[in-house]
């Protein structure tokens, strides 16, 4: 509610509707909803499948960067802070509790970060005026949407209590998450991984046997058949190193081009997912493979150089703007008390173990 509620057409280019929700509150057989704008329209007309959040997660670099950065959001502890930046001594409520929606602030806090990542909006609902709330529920983006500067909220969906007072939340100007910065990356990724599953369950063959024209049309079916099983069995057998063949039967090795399964393409989506993520190119892939790493390659990492890598994810990465976010909008006046900020503490997350004993060990 508030001002910011009022003014929210106006301030932020918010979208007209949401482009997709999977919704915890929603029968199975109904549990994603699309909502078709202009542009979806266009591409359905077009033959194209629409990219939701859950076909988006079947990416694995998708996958691995929504992890990553939504859970250091989520796992962030966020404290009020009164006018001489300390703590408050009894914190509100709902920061810290759920007596009524039953969701734990953790998961309450993985569906906003979620949202912002996919979509770069989120909204929290409160069960009062978020001066004297006790709890506060995430409204799963497609749930909400905005009509004519008001927030409107799907009352099939959230519960009564938690509509009376919304919040939304945006990342920021031009950040309008995966689904709509990333969509050309995530269709690539898809058309790759359907070339590369076809290419498994249809590979080229390693060995083509030739057959003289003439030799050919005297041979039948059968004939044609047990020559290539011969020829297989030859190779497997002891020895099979070298075969014996007929000079006039030429015989192919095409090579690994059977082999070469869209590798480069595959690292270079996890590079595309990796910049459209903020996220290290060496967190998308794990193990660094082919073009992007020059050959399979593990490397492990002392105490020093794990912070610094640590410090440096947090610094650049999505995490941090997803927590400048969840501060400012809610230390705005109409949720907390004028001159009260809500701010996340991630020292103890950041910081470089120092541990003062050895591991334990049997002696």
């Amino acid at each position: 509610m508030g001002i910011f509620k009022k003014q929210i057409a106006a301030a932020y280019p918010a979208p007209a509707v949401p482009i997709a929700v999977a919704s915890p509150w929603q029968p199975s057989d109904a549990l994603l909803q699309i909502t078709v704008d202009q542009l979806i329209a266009s591409e359905m007309q077009q033959g194209v499948v629409p990219i939701t959040r859950d076909i988006a997660l079947r990416v694995p670099g998708v996958q691995r960067a929504h992890g990553v950065h939504v859970t250091m959001f989520a796992e962030t502890v966020f404290k009020m802070i009164d006018q001489n930046g300390d703590p408050l001594k009894t914190q509100p409520e709902w920061l810290v509790n759920a007596p009524e929606s039953g969701v734990s602030p953790y998961h309450r806090k993985f569906g906003i970060g979620s949202d912002l990542f996919f979509n770069g909006w989120a909204a929290l609902g409160f069960n009062d005026d978020p001066h004297v709330a006790t709890d506060a529920l995430h409204i799963p983006f497609g749930a909400w949407s905005v009509e004519g500067g008001q927030i409107q909220v799907d009352d099939s969906i959230v519960p009564a209590a938690f509509r009376r007072h919304v919040v939304a939340i945006p990342l920021g100007y031009g950040a309008n998450g995966l689904l709509v910065d990333g969509i050309d990356t995530i269709r690539e990724a898809r058309l790759i991984e359907s070339a590369y599953m076809d290419r498994l369950e249809n590979p080229i063959p390693l060995t083509v046997l030739g057959i003289p024209r003439d030799v050919w049309e005297s041979w039948g079916p059968e004939e044609r058949k047990e020559y290539k099983e011969q020829w297989a069995a030859a190779r497997k057998a002891k020895g099979g190193a070298v075969a014996l063949k007929v000079s006039e039967f030429p015989v192919d090795f095409p090579g690994d081009v059977e082999t070469n399964l869209f590798e480069s393409g595959r690292n270079a989506v996890r590079l595309d997912i990796a910049n459209h993520t903020s996220s290290p190119a060496s967190l998308i892939e794990g193990v660094r493979q082919g073009g992007s790493g020059g050959g399979t390659e593990m490397r492990y990492q002392g105490v020093g150089e794990g912070g610094a890598s640590r410090s440096d994810l947090w610094e650049f990465g999505l995490a941090k703007r997803f927590v400048n976010a969840f501060e400012a909008r809610l230390s705005l006046d109409d949720v907390s008390p004028k001159g009260h900020t809500i701010r996340g503490d991630r020292a103890h997350v950041v910081a470089i173990p120092a541990p003062t004993t050895n591991p334990a060990s049997e002696a």
